[in-house]
Order: C-alpha cells, then sequence, then structure tokens
C-alpha cells in the first residue's frame, strides 16, 4: 500500500504540550504523516533530513527551508502504527477504521490537538496566501533618487507636486510614532510569515515527494526479458535519433536564429530610444515638449516606452523560473507585465477593425468628411458672420467695424476653404493613413483625428484671439 495514502500529505498539524504552550511554539514545521505498511518511520526521518527525496526535484530546497524557517522536514507523525511502543511519544498518531469516515487522532504528550485542513494553493496557477495585498502600482517618482527626477521633471508644477507627496510621507511617519499603544508581536505573530510559506510550498512538496516515494524500502532487481529488451533497444535508437537532431538544432540553428533576432531586436531598440530623446526635447527648461503639444506624440511615447520596457521585463521574468514556483516575489511584476499586454492586446484589436473598416470604405468617408468641412467649418462660419454684419436680433453695432471685421473674416474663410478644396484628392489618402495608424491601437486613430480636427478648425481658432484682442485695445478709448 502507498505509504502516504491513508493520510493526505501536506495536511497542517497543530497541537499544544500543556495548556500554556501557545500553538506556533511546537509544530508549526514541514511535517508529514508516515504509514506503518512496510515503512520504517525512522527511516522516513533520515531520508527526509539528508534530502533524499529532492534528488529529482526541480530545484534546490534550501531556498524554501529559508523561507519557512528550517534547515530540514521531519516525520510528525505515523498512521496505522501496528506498535505504539515504536512510537515517540511526541509523534500525532493517527488511526483509521471501517466504522468511521474520519481518522481518530492522538498525541501522548499533547493535552489536545488541533487539526487544520486546508486547500492547498496550486503554485502553477498563481495561487497562494499572503498577510499583504499585493502591490501592482510602480513606485512613485518621489520614492526615485534625486539625480533622476531633478532631469526629468523641471517644471514648477512637477517640483510642486514631488514637494506635497514628501510633507505626507514626513505627516505619515510622525503619525506612526505617535501611537497610543504598541503591542509586542507575539510568538504567533512573528511565526505566521513562515507558516503562510509552509501552505504556499505544500502543493510542491507533495509533487517532489510522490516522484521519489519509491527511494523508500529495498529496491528489487531482475533481468530483462527478451520483449523487455526489444523495447529497451528500441527506445535506446528513438532517443539517440532525438537527442542527434536536437543537438542540431541547439548547436548550429539556434544560436544563429538567437544572435538575428536579437540584432533586429537592438536595432529596433536604438531607433525607439532615438524617436524618444526627439519626442522628449525640450528647447529650454520649462519649455513644452512634442508630446505635450499633440496627442499623437503621446501617443507614440507610449508605444515606444512599452516597447522598450517589455523586453527587460520578460528577462526579469523569466528568471523566476529557476526557483520554486512557490516563491512569490515576482508575482507582482508577473501580473503589471501581462496586464499590460493584455490591455495593449485589446486596444491593437479593436483598433484592427476599426482600421480595416475605415481603409475598405476610405472613399466614402472621405467624401463625409468632406461634407462636414464644407458645411460646419466654411457655411456656417459664412453665415454666422454676415448675420453678425447686420443687426443681430435688434443690436445695433457698430456699423465700419463690423463691416471690416465681417469682410476680413470672410475673406480668412474663402481663403481657407480654397485651402481645403486644394487638398481634398490628398483626403483619400490622409483618410488611408489613418486607418493603417489603427494597426497600432485604437488609441493612435483617435489622436490623429483630433490632431486633424484642430487643424481643420485652425482659422476660427486664429480669428476669435484677434478679435478678443481688438475689443480688449478699444475698451480703454471707449471710456
Amino acid at each position: 500500500m502507498h505509504p502516504f495514502s491513508t493520510v493526505t500529505l501536506g495536511i497542517f498539524v497543530a497541537g499544544y504540550i500543556t495548556a500554556r504552550w501557545d500553538l506556533v511554539t511546537r509544530l508549526y514545521e514541514l511535517a508529514i504523516f508516515a504509514a506503518e505498511y512496510g515503512v520504517v518511520a525512522h527511516n522516513v526521518e533520515f531520508h527526509l533530513r539528508s534530502g533524499t527525496f529532492f534528488r529529482s526535484g526541480p530545484h534546490s530546497p534550501s531556498r524554501i527551508y529559508d523561507l519557512c524557517g528550517h534547515s530540514s522536514m521531519h516525520v510528525l507523525g505515523v498512521s496505522n502504527a501496528a506498535s505504539q511502543s515504536a512510537v515517540d511519544p511526541s509523534w500525532v498518531c493517527a488511526k483509521t477504521s471501517t466504522n468511521s469516515r474520519y481518522p481518530r487522532i492522538a498525541c501522548a504528550k499533547a493535552s489536545s490537538i488541533q487539526l487544520i485542513l486546508y486547500e492547498r494553493p496550486h503554485p502553477k496557477g498563481m495561487q497562494y496566501i499572503s498577510l499583504n495585498p499585493i502591490a501592482l502600482a510602480l513606485g512613485d517618482k518621489g520614492s526615485l533618487p534625486d539625480d533622476v527626477t531633478s532631469s526629468e521633471d523641471d517644471s514648477e508644477e512637477a517640483k510642486h507636486e514631488k514637494a506635497i507627496k514628501e510633507n505626507r510621507r514626513k505627516l505619515a511617519e510622525k503619525l506612526k510614532q505617535h501611537s497610543i499603544i504598541r503591542r509586542v508581536p507575539s510568538a504567533r505573530d512573528k511565526a505566521l510569515p513562515k507558516i503562510v510559506n509552509q501552505v504556499n510550498w505544500s502543493w510542491e512538496l507533495e509533487q517532489a515527494l510522490q516522484q521519489n516515494v519509491g527511494r523508500l524500502g529495498p529496491r528489487p532487481k531482475r533481468g530483462l526479458s527478451v520483449s523487455e529488451r526489444v523495447v529497451e533497444s528500441a527506445t535506446t535508437m528513438r532517443n539517440y535519433v532525438l537527442v542527434q537532431l536536437w543537438t542540431l538544432f541547439s548547436v548550429y540553428l539556434f544560436p544563429i536564429a538567437q544572435k538575428a533576432f536579437i540584432l533586429v531586436l537592438l536595432f529596433h531598440r536604438i531607433l525607439a530610444e532615438i524617436l524618444l530623446i526627439i519626442l522628449e526635447f525640450r528647447a529650454k527648461p520649462g519649455y513644452a515638449a512634442l508630446k505635450d503639444i499633440s496627442a499623437t506624440a503621446q501617443q507614440i511615447e507610449i508605444r515606444l516606452q512599452q516597447f522598450c520596457y517589455w523586453p527587460m521585463q520578460y528577462v526579469t521574468l523569466r528568471q523566476r523560473k529557476a526557483n520554486w514556483a512557490s516563491v512569490t516575489t515576482s508575482h507582482p511584476d508577473y501580473i503589471r507585465f501581462y496586464n499590460s499586454l493584455w490591455l495593449v492586446a485589446n486596444d491593437v484589436i479593436i483598433g484592427m477593425a476599426v482600421g480595416s473598416y475605415i481603409i475598405e470604405h476610405k472613399d466614402w468617408v472621405a467624401d463625409q468628411i468632406r461634407d462636414l468641412l464644407r458645411t460646419y467649418t466654411v457655411e456656417a462660419l459664412q453665415r454666422g458672420i454676415s448675420w453678425l454684419m447686420g443687426w443681430p436680433a435688434g443690436l445695433k453695432l457698430n456699423g465700419e467695424l463690423a463691416a471690416f471685421l465681417g469682410d476680413l473674416f470672410l475673406w480668412v474663410i474663402d481663403y481657407w476653404s480654397s485651402c481645403i478644396e486644394t487638398l481634398s484628392p490628398m483626403l483619400p489618402h490622409i483618410i488611408w493613413f489613418i486607418g493603417f495608424s489603427s494597426f497600432a491601437g485604437a488609441s493612435m486613430p483617435i489622436a490623429i483625428v483630433g490632431k486633424d480636427i484642430s487643424l481643420a478648425a485652425h482659422h476660427s481658432a486664429v480669428s476669435v484671439p484677434s478679435v478678443s484682442r481688438q475689443k480688449t485695445q478699444r475698451s480703454p478709448q471707449s471710456y
């Protein structure tokens, strides 16, 4: 019978020696049950302490031992022991019977026993128990060194925001110092992080022990039969061919493909860094950069930063494979990385759908935009200015000034309409470019369309400030 089948492997057992002993003073340790079906508990204890059960494990157990606070595992108890005299009095004994569904737990030295059953977190699915909520946000700029933030944030607004964050941090530190009651952490509080690490490691512990449980007891050997030798020869030949093919790929093909990919990635990274320098360039300290002026440039900067950030983050995440999956230090980076990938993927999917429609119907979209520009940026403004040149709503205005400004604005609108008519044959190509930019995400064409609308209404944006300036200059003369 399987030595670990009677009691579920990884059950967490906590016991009391006396009523004065706390829950964490004795048995918050890595432990398993050994069943007395041809398996001697002391042999299991020896294998646990010598690390025999982890010889074919994926990683060294030393890292987990450090997190769990112990140098090795040990036997905590036995199940269905044949003789109670061979059982250590400090061991927990479990007995099962056909009359009851539940085992009977007892310990000679303990006045009472508390048995806690839990569902093991699956580390491959990033399931784990944590005492603190996971932090998904990156560190604030205020937490960076001064030499990093001073080169990036030179504006007065950024300095003011940094000063506010620093004042809040100092105030929080003062509030922590004025605590009325400061409770001394008990032994249970100090042991709780180690207990959580033990619970998180229980699933991987079970897998490692199940793979190496055959090391217990004798290992009988016998000669292979004829059929078994034939199967072994065929398997050996197949493995030899596979090994040669894998060697050919790993020694010759993979290094060439890897170096070519790295060179292409490095070339794109250099281009991205050059574009980022251009987008973040400021003529003088305090002046606006190109990314601050144009929404399109801002979207391009975001995509370039993501392109530069993802490879480094991916290399960092690949290092988590060199450790046990239950070590959760890299989980926030993992979640942030794939969250950003998911957001960009959604943006690109929606952008591809919108861009495909725009490219396919570019002529119809160009005609609709041409009609809208003519109706709202030319004809509507001309009618409004002509109405204002008279007596609008019975208001008598300065006729000479109204005629002068009206003729001036009508001339500006007429000149602008001629420019739009000149550029109208290129409108389908502009629409095609906007649709093609959608493959970088739906936010990119929105930014480009917003900039194009501001350019299409540029004549009205120029006229309104000039009128306001003239009214400001004439108001002192009227008094």
